[in-house]
C-alpha cells in the first residue's frame, strides 16, 4: 500500500538527524551558537536527496546578498532592507506571462463531442 523509498525516509527523519547532530556537535565542542546551522538540514533534505528540484529564483538571490553583505560589512541591523526588494520586484515584473499560460491549460480540459447525426460507413 505505502511505498518508501529512502529519500522520502531520509526527509522525515531530517528533524530528527538535525536535533541529533545539533546535541552531538554542542555537547562534544560546546559551540552551541553556530551549531544550530544544522537545522537548515530540514527545509535543504527534499533537494539534498533529489525529490525536489532546485529553482533559482529572485528571494534566494536576496537571501544570498543579504547573508554576503551583512558577512562583510557587518551590518546585519541594516542590511535587511533587501528583502523589501522582494515585494517590489513582484509588483513590477510579477510572473511571467508564459507562467501563467501555462498554468491555464493545465487546468482547463477540452472535451470534443461529435454532433455529426450522420452516420457514415
Amino acid at each position: 500500500m505505502f511505498q518508501y523509498n529512502w529519500q522520502k525516509r531520509v526527509v522525515a527523519a531530517s528533524l530528527f538527524i538535525s536535533l541529533f547532530a545539533f546535541l552531538l556537535i554542542g555537547y562534544l565542542t560546546d559551540t552551541w551558537h553556530p551549531t544550530w546551522l544544522v537545522f537548515l538540514f530540514v527545509p535543504l533534505a527534499p533537494f539534498i536527496v533529489g525529490l525536489k528540484k532546485f529553482k533559482f529564483t529572485f528571494p534566494i538571490a536576496m537571501v544570498i546578498a543579504y547573508v554576503t553583505i551583512s558577512t562583510f560589512t557587518g551590518w546585519w541591523d541594516k542590511a535587511w532592507i533587501v528583502f523589501l526588494l522582494i515585494p517590489i520586484y513582484q509588483i513590477l515584473f510579477g510572473p511571467s506571462f508564459s507562467d501563467s499560460v501555462k498554468k491555464t491549460i493545465k487546468k482547463s480540459t477540452v472535451y470534443t463531442v461529435n454532433m455529426d447525426d450522420d452516420v457514415q460507413e
